[in-house]
């Protein structure tokens, strides 16, 4: 089974691997099941979602194989998007970040995953990959309604604890400081590509005991891979300088017998400030193949050789948790 630790000053303990939940929208029935099913027994109890998700399929999958799942488990979801129907008689997302925008997200949530209540409710996506150059007057928005209301189902047991998630740190860094949050979902910024979340992120959240999640250890593709022609970065074709730090990593790799996916889903872990790592999942051979990755044993020495090789940041000189 896995190990866990405790997720910031909350009660909640999560498997230092958890479930993603993005691709089940895409997924058949028996297939979402199967894949849950293969997460559950290995320990991974944790599962995140959220309405953007496959425009609530996510949801309806989840919950329709939670519901013939044997628990505990936790769940998280987000808020920040409803799912309506355009013109065009399609579901589309509609960004709202008010208070009643929230509490309606999270009724509409609660009905996709046939549930009561959820453990964790999280503001999603105040980033600018979203918003640009309104991301600093969106989260504003942000801090006066949809906080407002997560914050309320925090006071009254709704929700066991409330967080944000995001791919930005500056956003992070905003809501460390002005807002009062359990808990970070961090997408791409604690990997072996991108380190900008060891800086100031993780001794900000440590600091105030705030629990992180480091989320998309992959980088949406190119840790799994390797740098071949089809790789992807943060959902992109990878850039050339990517390509060559990753054939850098591999090479680190290959020196040391390890996968690169180990390392990928192993790294965040060494800090002490990162409760868990989540990654998506789509079929139980990826939840076979990334808990086989996260059980490879790995040397002290590939972790220096990879600081030697100026492939890690200095705060990342540390010895395992």
């Amino acid at each position: 089974m896995l190990a866990r630790r405790a997720l910031g000053h909350t009660t909640l303990t999560l498997p230092q691997y958890a479930f993603g939940a993005s691709a089940l929208g895409t997924l058949g029935l028996d297939e979402a099941v199967a894949t849950v099913n293969a997460a559950i027994a290995a320990g991974m109890d944790h599962f995140d979602t959220a309405p953007f998700y496959g425009l609530g399929e996510s949801e309806r999958r989840l919950g329709a194989a939670l519901a013939q799942a044997q628990g505990p488990f936790t769940i998280s979801t987000k808020v920040g998007r409803l799912i309506r129907t355009g013109n065009d008689g399609r579901a589309q997302p509609v960004f709202d970040y008010s208070r009643d925008g929230a509490a309606r997200s999270l009724e509409e949530s609660l009905t996709r995953l046939g549930r009561e209540r959820v453990d964790m409710a999280v503001l999603h996506d105040v980033s600018r990959r979203f918003h640009g150059e309104r991301t600093n007057a969106v989260f504003d928005v942000s801090l006066a309604g949809a906080y407002r209301t997560l914050d309320a189902w925090r006071r009254d047991g709704t929700v066991k604890a409330i967080g944000l998630g995001v791919n930005d740190c500056a956003t992070c860094l905003r809501a460390l400081r002005e807002a009062d949050f359990d808990f970070l979902i961090l997408a791409g910024r604690l990997t072996l590509l991108d380190q900008e979340g060891f800086a100031e992120v993780l001794p900000e959240a440590a600091r105030r005991g705030v629990g992180v999640i480091a989320a998309a250890p992959f980088n949406s593709g190119i840790l799994a891979t390797g740098a071949n022609a089809e790789a992807t970065y943060f959902y992109e074709s990878a850039p050339a300088e990517i390509l060559e730090r990753t054939r850098r990593i591999e090479a680190v790799c290959a020196r040391h017998a390890v996968p690169l996916p180990a390392a990928a889903l192993q790294f965040a872990l060494r800090h002490p400030a990162v409760s868990c790592v989540l990654a998506g999942y789509r079929s139980v051979d990826q939840v076979q193949q990334n808990l086989a990755h996260a059980a490879h044993s790995i040397t002290e020495e590939f972790w220096a050789d990879l600081s030697d090789s100026k492939l890690l940041s200095a705060r990342m000189a540390l010895p395992a948790v």
